[in-house]
């Protein structure tokens, strides 16, 4: 292990432990997502569809009535249209999204002709490749997939948490989503990846807000450069 590595493990590990203690436990968290109530990746990477512009609290809404319509994930394509569109109306955009359902479900049995990611639990190139591909699939998406579903080292990063990101310091300030994920990926140790990915991901909802941020309250102000310009 590198110098570097060491210095990450014990910076990121400290940002862990400060998280937690003021946040709880990253698995009843993320309880909240509909990530959580998914069996394998495929089904991650459509629960992670239905997060797309949504809260979590919809997201798991419109997973939730999916699951009671359909067994399988392919179960969807056979749904009559407003069926669909009903069950994933809590979620918002509805024609949207599930013209992206139907169009991932059909490109992944194109390619490997069964409704399945299995194939790519062991190759994150080819994991990578194939997800940022896919229609309506963008960086996070392909990494929530990766991470929560195939268990391969990704850092998925939203508006929250890089947000998070450049008020920290770990990335330029105008650092976009896309590339603080390729950068925090390969900066945070992989076995940190899911929970601070949950972590930071309630951090940025609770106390590192958009607009009126709570900094006084924040577990991370005496670390944070944009904190310590707010006191």
């Amino acid at each position: 292990m590198t110098t570097n590595q060491n210095r990450n493990g014990a910076k990121f590990g400290g940002i862990y432990r400060s998280l937690i203690a003021v946040l709880g436990e990253p698995v009843e968290l993320h309880r909240t997502s509909p990530l959580y109530w998914c069996d394998n990746a495929l089904e991650v990477l459509l629960a992670t569809i239905l997060t797309q512009a949504t809260s979590d609290k919809n997201a798991l809404q419109s997973w939730r009535n999916l699951k009671q319509l359909c067994k399988e994930p392919s179960d969807i394509l056979s749904l009559d249209e407003k069926v669909l569109l009903e069950a994933i109306k809590p979620a918002g955009i509805m024609t949207r999204r599930a013209k992206t359902l139907v169009g991932v479900l059909r490109t992944i049995h194109d390619r490997f002709g069964e409704y399945t990611l299995n194939q790519l639990a062991g190759d994150p190139g080819l994991a990578r490749e194939i997800l940022n591909n896919l229609p309506g699939v963008g960086p996070k998406t392909a990494a929530c997939t990766m991470l929560f579903g195939l268990g391969l080292p990704c850092f998925p990063v939203d508006t929250h948490i890089n947000r998070i990101a450049c008020r920290m310091g770990w990335v330029a300030s105008k650092s976009t989503p896309a590339n603080t994920q390729l950068l925090l990926t390969e900066t945070i140790p992989p076995e940190y990846h899911a929970d601070l990915h949950i972590l930071l991901l309630n951090l940025g909802r609770r106390y590192c807000r958009p607009t009126t941020p709570d900094c006084s309250h924040c577990p991370l102000s005496g670390e944070c450069r944009f904190g310590s310009k707010s006191s």
